[in-house]
């Protein structure tokens, strides 16, 4: 393989390249993001293709959690999977993460499922740079791709994407938080927390008060994973509902608390209401142009309803506040 070039990143061009991401990650849809940002890398390293994802690490390597192709056909990651234990990169990176890699697929002494996996999809030279988050441990792994005959990745080009790839996986969080508070505003309720989790129920993004609403039905919860018997595809609970939303191959997650009062109907809840502030049968009656023997057939129901007893337990109900806000 030919010796990069000892060519430095411009720094004015590292500035504006990351004034960029940052701002589509203000800015850009979450179905759109990657797309973006990799068409704004392309002039500055030159790849034709590209695979920007995360991934989970286990006793066999690497698990995708979420994956974003560029330039690639949808069976490239089933291709990938089933060479994956011969493809040197993963080694390679996981040895050194922060620093990019630079492998010649096509070359020959290059393992000949890497070089099958690199002639199927016309793919020569690849460079690869991992991140790994502290706290959950997901990796962040971003792979560009040349043709075959393509001039090789130097120096410059390994130098730029380690410098920008703790930027990108920053700017994936930005967007989805973003994407959150998009959400939130067309949701009602202040009992109500968001996050956003993979295929696999791993949680990549969440607002604090979301881990605290799951502890109220999952009290030894630790995450990351989703606790069991709680799929990506939502949830109804005892003690909450939790609402996914389907976004490419992550899902928008919105849990609210479900407060004991839900349970009854609106004119239970009128009767409720009306008897906890302090209320007769006979007021209530005829406040709600109701028979007192109704009024006393609606407050057994909510009593057996709520499994409490007394004007007092209805007037602390009606005065209890979801948790966390």
């Amino acid at each position: 393989m030919q010796q990069p070039s000892e060519r430095q990143p411009d720094l004015a061009v590292f500035s504006a390249i990351l004034l960029e991401i940052y701002r589509l990650a203000r800015e850009e849809s979450l179905e759109r993001f990657h797309h973006t940002v990799l068409e704004c890398l392309r002039p500055q390293l030159a790849f034709d293709k590209a695979w920007w994802g995360r991934a989970a690490q286990a006793a066999d390597g690497p698990h995708e959690h979420s994956s974003f192709l560029f330039g690639l056909p949808d069976h490239y990651i089933d291709d990938w999977k089933s060479i994956r234990q011969h493809d040197v990169t993963v080694a390679r990176v996981h040895a050194h993460p922060g620093q990019t890699v630079v492998v010649d697929m096509q070359a020959d002494d290059a393992p000949p499922q890497l070089q099958w996996l690199g002639q199927r999809h016309e793919i020569g030279e690849l460079l690869c740079v991992i991140h790994i988050d502290p706290v959950t441990q997901l990796s962040d792994h971003l792979a560009l791709y040349r043709r075959p005959g393509a001039a090789p990745f130097s120096a410059a080009d390994c130098l730029l994407l380690s410098c920008l790839m703790p930027h990108l996986a920053s700017t994936v969080a930005i967007n989805q938080i973003r994407t959150l508070q998009a959400l939130r505003e067309t949701l009602s309720g202040p009992r109500l927390a968001m996050a956003v989790c993979d295929q696999h129920g791993t949680l990549h993004c969440a607002e604090p008060g979301f881990v605290d609403l799951l502890l109220t039905e999952w009290p030894e919860w630790t995450g990351p994973a989703l606790p069991a018997g709680l799929s990506p595809q939502g949830h109804d609970g005892p003690r909450l509902n939790i609402e996914a939303r389907r976004s490419s191959d992550l899902y928008l997650l919105t849990a609210r608390y479900r407060c004991a009062m839900e349970q009854l109907s609106s004119r239970e809840t009128d009767v409720a209401r009306l008897f906890g502030e302090g209320l007769t049968y006979k007021d209530i009656a005829r406040k709600l142009g109701l028979s007192p023997h109704t009024v006393r057939h609606h407050i057994r129901a909510i009593y057996a309803k709520l499994g409490i007893n007394g004007k007092a337990g209805i007037a602390h109900l009606l005065h209890q506040q979801a948790p966390f806000g």
